[in-house]
């Protein structure tokens, strides 16, 4: 497995020296680039071209993006998200093209993994939603170079179900579409270990952070309910060689904040996976 931390824990920040540093102290070679503007402006190739230059000279590889969820993270609990699977076409279009953009710039640079979303809302998922997907990740593939892969993502909703991505991924070559597992929400919906070994051979990209089966609080592997050891062993027991992207949330904002700096977050964070991957204490 290779160790990846998701641009996601600074989304409300750009990406700079001070954030590219933080990666090479706590010792995280790759990452997974959150792409919502303006932390990752995707549709301005030059400026992700300059991010991209700040995170290589300090020797972190972009393994991965996760794909746009939402036009602008400073505004994102009152824009209307984008959904490959909506049933109104000009929105099923704009979310088709705003992905094409971050997976073609990812293709540009090097290529990886593309991680998506099923559904917003998780209504009515059959016929009319699941159709909407196919049709969106059939546009993707056609429209995007083979160096990209799609990782569909399993979500705590009935439609991201991992029986749902596997009936999705399976029409499809392993080398072009596989199933993004993140184990916070497969702890929420259904079983981890269960997710885990349903998903095999076609599970190319995981999400780790942990929460306590109620809410996806993305903690720092260790704070929640998740039994770490037992998951990591199921991923190694199913082969899996992917990356295990640790996507944790800024709890340094607010009031009564959780942490006071990154530095204390992924201070713990190298410590948990140093525990849970390493067995060291």
């Amino acid at each position: 497995m290779e160790i990846s931390l998701s641009s996601h824990l600074f989304a409300f920040n750009d990406i700079d020296e001070s954030i590219a540093s933080l990666f090479v102290r706590f010792g995280f070679s790759s990452t997974e680039l959150w792409a919502m503007p303006p932390h990752f402006p995707y549709g301005d190739p030059a400026e992700a071209d300059r991010i991209a230059g700040v995170l290589a000279s300090r020797g972190v590889r972009i393994a991965s993006v996760h794909a746009p969820l939402y036009p602008d993270v400073r505004t994102y609990k009152k824009d209307r998200w984008f959904s490959l699977s909506s049933e109104e076409e000009e929105h099923r279009r704009a979310s088709v093209a705003a992905t094409a953009r971050a997976a073609n710039w990812l293709s540009r640079y090097g290529g990886g993994t593309v991680v998506v979303h099923t559904t917003f809302p998780a209504e009515n998922w059959y016929p009319h939603r699941w159709a909407a997907f196919l049709s969106s990740l059939n546009e993707l593939l056609a429209e995007v170079p083979e160096n990209v892969r799609f990782a569909v993502e399993n979500t705590p909703l009935p439609s991201g179900r991992v029986e749902i991505l596997l009936d999705i991924v399976h029409r499809y070559p392993p080398g072009r579409v596989g199933v993004c597992l993140d184990l916070g929400h497969a702890h929420i919906q259904e079983n981890v270990l269960n997710a885990i070994r349903a998903s095999g051979e076609r599970l190319i990209h995981v999400h780790a952070s942990d929460n306590h089966a109620v809410r996806d609080d993305h903690f720092v592997p260790g704070r929640g309910s998740i039994s770490w050891e037992k998951a990591v062993a199921a991923l190694r027991e199913v082969g899996f060689a992917g990356a295990f992207t640790v996507e944790l949330r800024d709890y340094t904002r607010g009031d009564d904040a959780f942490y006071k700096s990154f530095d204390e977050i992924l201070d713990e964070c190298r410590r948990a996976l140093s525990r849970i991957l390493d067995g060291s204490r």
